[in-house]
């Protein structure tokens, strides 16, 4: 009895899932499945295929050293400047100024000044022989125009006058003795260089008036 009651047990279960699996499913009652996608290569663990598959590989070109034929050369001595290098003078000698004309060897105050002749009258006898007999001095004359002359004389080491300067005129009239007495002076030589304490010839400077008169 109690055999027949398990039999009709499972037969009734049997039946029950069979008439559940006939009964309809409601449209929207089923949801899907969520699938998920993995991405190539997105899981740490790469797939048999991918690891098993050869990569090509990268050739990567190596320079090889040229053969250095003299790995130590002997340095010649002294050593060799590189190209562009200018050296330095070992015994730098002091800049030597050399003046520009001979107005910058002025010496203007002389230990012994420059002179001409043995007594100061000769410089005047020398100025009345060069302009006495001149047009000039007879126009002068007839005019009876006397005053002074102040010239400035520029006398080198050698003794020569090198430059002229008139410094005033006290009549203007007696500007007309300027190229006559310019040239008397220019030409004028045996004159004495100044001196300066160690008796050496300096270039100096030599200043004095001149009158214009007529007996």
């Amino acid at each position: 009895m109690r055999q027949i009651c398990y039999v009709i047990l499972i037969c009734f279960c049997v039946f029950s899932s069979c008439e559940e699996e006939k009964k309809p499913v409601a449209q929207g009652s089923l949801k899907p499945k969520k699938t998920q996608v993995i991405a190539p290569y997105s899981n740490p663990v790469a797939p048999k295929n991918v690891l098993n598959k050869k990569q090509p590989s990268k050739i990567i070109p190596q320079v090889l050293p040229s053969p250095d034929p003299d790995p130590d050369p002997p340095f010649p001595f002294p050593f060799p400047d590189p190209p562009g290098y200018i050296p330095d003078p070992m015994d730098p000698a002091p800049p030597v100024s050399f003046p520009k004309t001979i107005r910058d060897s002025i010496v203007s105050f002389p230990y012994a000044a420059a002179s001409y002749g043995n007594h100061p009258d000769e410089l005047f006898k020398f100025i009345d022989y060069k302009i006495a007999n001149s047009t000039e001095w007879s126009y002068l004359k007839e005019l009876g125009v006397e005053g002074k002359i102040y010239l400035r004389l520029l006398i080198d080491t050698k003794g020569k006058v090198r430059e002229v300067t008139f410094l005033k005129f006290t009549d203007s009239q007696l500007e007309i003795l300027k190229s006559g007495l310019k040239n008397a002076f220019i030409s004028m030589t045996n004159w004495m260089p100044a001196k300066d304490e160690h008796g050496q010839s300096v270039v100096s400077e030599f200043t004095f008036p001149f009158r214009i008169q007529f007996e």
